[in-house]
Order: C-alpha cells, then sequence, then structure tokens
C-alpha cells in the first residue's frame, strides 16, 4: 500500500525476535535438564533470564501491535474518507439528475 505512512516502521518479527529467541531456548534447556537433587545456582540463573527474555520479548510484541493498531486505524480512517467522497459523488449525480427531470 502506498500512501499515508511516510516513515512506515518494518516488521521484521524474525530480526527483532531472533536473538532472543535464542537465548530463550539456551535458559530453557539449561531449565529442563535441572538436577533438583543437588544445588545448581547456574541454572536458577538460567531460569531467571528466561524469564527475563519472555519479558523483553512480549515488550517487542507489544511495540509491534501498537504501531499495527495506529496503522490500522489510519487505514480504516483512510477508507472511511473514501468511501465518503464516493457517496457524496454518487449522492451529488443524483442530484444533478434530478433536478434535469
Amino acid at each position: 500500500m502506498t500512501g499515508g505512512h511516510a516513515a512506515r516502521q518494518p516488521y521484521d518479527v524474525h530480526a527483532r525476535l531472533e536473538d532472543p529467541m535464542g537465548v530463550l531456548s539456551v535458559a530453557l534447556a539449561q531449565w529442563e535438564t535441572r538436577d533438583d537433587t543437588r544445588p545448581q545456582p547456574e541454572v536458577r540463573r538460567a531460569a531467571n533470564t528466561a524469564m527475563d527474555e519472555i519479558d523483553a520479548m512480549l515488550a517487542e510484541l507489544h511495540k509491534m501491535r501498537s504501531l499495527l493498531v495506529g496503522e490500522i486505524r489510519d487505514a480504516d480512517d483512510a477508507t472511511a474518507a473514501r468511501v465518503d467522497a464516493l457517496l457524496a459523488a454518487r449522492q451529488a449525480a443524483a442530484d444533478v439528475t434530478e433536478e434535469d427531470r
């Protein structure tokens, strides 16, 4: 679509979430293979890291969602303006036709 948004932000989901996803995968793998019969502080740190990465990804997704909501509203407004213009033109043509009778 062209028009309205001159400075569009790209939705490069993969680029924005790839690194956090990798860190999350490693951290969760450490957590999943923990041995609860012995102390493993590094595994507990991995769980914290996993939570931090989930929070970071949620924040990034929320930013993308907010951007998308704004763009959807702009697109809906543009659609409404086009419909209003078409309806006004149709009404004007009907008025002219009515006057000619």
